[in-house]
């Protein structure tokens, strides 16, 4: 198992095997019922992302290497989630036979998660970058593409703000990170760090999967308009920290590389949607 921990700075990948935890996971039965859940509907469970130009990366002496250089970027207008996708929405793709069951249906300090009802409107972890994909398909989406996503959490030029809510150093009242919780948290628990689009759970709560291959230099050669990764790669890209991590690692900017066939406790993801799905 590949335990997600916090991004440093210099963006080395880490995987780390904690004992204790792989015991509670194992410890998780089926004998809770999984929720059941609808679908999003606009308005809803989405926020309309209206195509503009904005800012993306960090401006030199600023996040990591591979967030620079800070360049200008135009996004067509798409649909996102809310929220990172719930217990209940991914248990209703399961019941489908749509998508594949979460590796454990724990978390880190609960016996039953995805199986209980209580944390239903809870995000979905212990999912890979396929699964996560599938899910979006299912879903009538697919992930959002690393532009997208950063887009969807900064705003249109002429905005940096460092995160989804402004500049304001990152609490417990603005996301769900490291001394907080301790485990994931409800989706949409911390209104005061809604993006300006009005996306919840940006920063913190669990790492979100996005389209993109990873390439530490992508910035570089990427395309100015609605730019997709690299064609081929062996990492995918991960955005928005999660509940183990520090102020760097939710930033808007900040990014995460790893396999696709990572799954771990402080992982998810949300889903992204045509303009007038």
């Amino acid at each position: 198992m590949r335990h997600i921990v916090p991004k440093a700075a210099s963006a080395v990948m880490v995987a780390s095997a904690i004992a204790g935890t792989a015991l509670a996971l194992r410890s998780a039965s089926a004998a809770h019922s999984p929720p059941a859940a609808s679908l999003p509907t606009p308005g809803q469970g989405t926020v309309d992302v209206s195509g503009a130009t904005f800012w993306m990366g960090s401006a030199l002496y600023e996040g990591a290497a591979d967030e620079r250089p800070r360049h200008a970027v135009a996004v067509s207008s798409f649909v996102l989630d809310r929220t990172e996708v719930t217990n209940a929405r991914y248990a209703a793709c399961v019941a489908a036979g749509a998508c594949n069951a979460p590796a454990y249906s724990s978390s880190q300090q609960r016996k039953h998660y995805f199986d209980d009802n209580a944390y239903a409107d809870y995000p979905v972890i212990f999912v890979s970058w396929s699964q996560a994909e599938a899910f979006c398909r299912w879903a009538g989406g697919r992930l959002p593409t690393e532009a997208e996503w950063e887009f969807a959490a900064r705003g249109p030029s002429p905005s940096v703000r460092p995160y989804p809510w402004g500049e304001e150093r990152p609490d417990c009242n603005h996301a769900n990170m490291g001394g907080c919780v301790g485990d994931t948290d409800r989706v949409g628990a911390r209104p005061l760090g809604a993006s300006p689009f009005g996306a919840q759970d940006m920063a913190g709560n669990v790492w979100e999967w996005t389209q993109d291959w990873y390439d530490a230099s992508y910035y570089e050669k990427a395309p100015a308009a609605d730019p997709r990764g690299p064609d081929t790669g062996t990492l995918k890209v991960m955005r928005g920290g999660c509940w183990m991590s520090g102020p760097d690692a939710v930033r808007v900017s900040c990014r995460k590389a790893e396999l696709p066939s990572t799954w771990a406790p402080n992982v998810g993801f949300r889903c992204a949607y045509a303009e007038g799905r």
